[in-house]
């Protein structure tokens, strides 16, 4: 059988029930504020863009390293694309 609880007792646990609710309730509405989103994705973003600017710059510098020691896959990669960029200016300059 339970054991009887007083009326004090009672009360004590509707006020904390109260606010434990209360508490939820200003959690949920913190989350779902378009400020609070829109910051949120603000950082996700900034933190998505130095991610990718660091392994950008991590490659290029790997690139790099590989043209000063002469490998010559990475420097017939890099002629042949120069190459492919100077002829799209030609044409392009040539079409105006």
């Amino acid at each position: 059988m339970s054991e009887k609880r007083t009326p004090e007792q009672i009360e004590a646990d509707l006020v904390r029930t109260r606010e434990e609710l209360a508490s939820s309730v200003d959690e949920l509405s913190t989350m779902l504020d378009p400020r609070v989103q829109l910051k949120e994705a603000k950082e996700n973003i900034s933190s998505a863009a130095k991610n990718a600017v660091d392994d950008v710059t991590a490659k290029a510098g790997s690139v790099l390293d590989r043209v000063k020691a002469g490998d010559p896959k990475v420097i017939g990669i890099l002629g042949a694309g120069a190459a492919a960029v100077a002829a799209v200016i030609a044409l392009a300059a040539r079409r105006s």
